[in-house]
């Protein structure tokens, strides 16, 4: 949203009226006669000296979230009454205002208090500052601010960070002087946007403190990152190698590539996390990002999965000479879902086996043969029975099925969980 420059903008603009140098050169000279820049200009040095502002943003130079560092491009409108510059335009041939540098006049000594690294004053000594006849000062210093900003990474990278940028009247105090805004906000009219952050709202104001007899200009303003960059370049490639975590069980135990691909699935999310650790700020307050903890998730299900890939690969190679405990079996079958398998001919209750035996027998030279049946009654419940026997191999297959399911779940878990608390 741009925001109209207040009416007295506009006053930059008008010229001096039409005369000659001569006219003008003589109302400086008489304006500056015996003019003391050290003194402000109130008639009644009792009562204040109002400093009336408005701040427009050019651009956003940088926001250096590792150094806590927001670079800005602004300038300011500043305007206050100088009694002693007021003269009546007639007497210079209509003469409605002129022009002096600021090492001439008195001008409010206004010190960038948050600044990053340097303290220095505000404006620069070449920018010119114009009064009209009535005394109304007309000055727009401007420069690149470079305020410190402590960034909250926590919601990385769909945060949003409010940077206040505070301005001190150095030297004089709060009976003395004061600040009141022409608008509440910042002037966005010639503001360029930025490529990762928008400016979604601003204020301005001013603060006295009666304790530490200072006032203070500040400046207020909303960050909110645009997360398209690092959703593409580093939150998808993360979730998509978490994603192969799941594909380790699918993997046949024969081809011996379980552990290799466990670990370099492991890997790929270490030099993730070193990724994101070296475009984040070295920073433990006000909170670590909610990223760093997911990717440290993430490194750590790996570790799991790894480990139970190699669990897996145990059962598969266990010898079938020992004995599969009861509870596995008894688990592995559900999970399996076998059960005892009997012919169709067999009911119920049992079924009975019947053999049947040839007697050959030579009697004065004739064969002579007699057959003999043997029957034996078999009972359903014989643990001779068929039933599908579990082995060690069924116990690592059993194993993928539980450790893929796992893997699947804390995947799902991960990333939800991120995803509402990040958004």
């Amino acid at each position: 949203m741009k925001t109209n420059i207040p009416l007295s903008v506009v006053l930059l603009t008008a010229a001096v009226s039409s005369t000659n140098y001569n006219t003008v050169h003589n109302l400086t000279d008489t304006l500056l006669n015996g003019y003391n820049k050290m003194v402000r200009g109130s008639k009644d040095m009792t009562g204040k000296t109002t400093v009336r502002f408005t701040f427009q943003i050019v651009n956003i130079v940088e926001f250096d979230e590792r150094n806590g560092k927001l670079s800005i491009t602004g300038f300011f409108f500043l305007q206050w009454n100088d009694y002693r510059m007021t003269w009546d335009p007639d007497q210079y041939n209509t003469t409605t205002s002129v022009m002096f540098v600021t090492e001439d006049v008195w001008t409010p000594n206004i010190i960038l208090s948050s600044a990053h690294s340097d303290f220095r004053g505000l404006g620069v000594k070449e920018l010119p500052i114009r009064f009209d006849n009535t005394g109304n000062s007309y000055w727009y210093p401007a420069d690149v601010f470079k305020t410190a900003c402590t960034p909250d990474i926590y919601y990385y990278p769909y945060d949003t960070q409010i940077c206040d940028i505070f301005f001190s009247f150095w030297g004089y105090g709060v009976n003395e002087v004061s600040f009141q805004p022409f608008i509440d906000e910042v002037n966005r009219y010639v503001y360029t946007e930025h490529g990762l952050w928008n400016l979604t709202e601003s204020s301005v104001g001013a603060i006295e403190d009666a304790r530490a007899n200072l006032i203070f200009l500040y400046i207020q303003l909303k960050l909110t990152r645009m997360p398209e960059f690092y959703l593409i370049n580093m939150i998808l490639p993360v979730m998509t190698i978490g994603m192969l975590n799941i594909l380790v069980f699918l993997l046949p135990a024969e081809s011996g590539e379980r552990v290799g691909f466990s670990i370099t699935v492991l890997l790929a999310i270490a030099v993730f996390q070193t990724i994101a650790s070296e475009k984040l700020p070295a920073i433990s307050r006000p909170q670590v990002s909610l990223l760093c903890i997911k990717l440290l998730i993430d490194l750590c299900l790996s570790v799991l999965v790894t480990t139970l890939a190699i669990v897996s690969l145990y059962f598969y190679d266990m010898s079938d000479s020992r004995k599969v405990p009861d509870c596995l079996r008894a688990i592995c079958k559900v999970i399996l879902c076998k059960k005892c398998e009997k012919d169709k001919e067999k009911d119920k209750e049992g079924y009975q086996e019947e053999e049947t035996y040839k007697i050959y027998q030579i009697i004065d030279g004739q064969q002579i043969t007699a057959s003999i049946s043997i029957s034996d009654n078999h009972s359903s419940n014989d643990e001779g029975s068929k039933c599908a026997d579990i082995t060690w191999v069924d116990i690592g297959r059993c194993s993928d099925i539980v450790f893929a399911v796992f893997s699947i779940l804390a995947f799902i878990a991960s990333n939800v969980v991120f995803a509402v608390l990040a958004m």
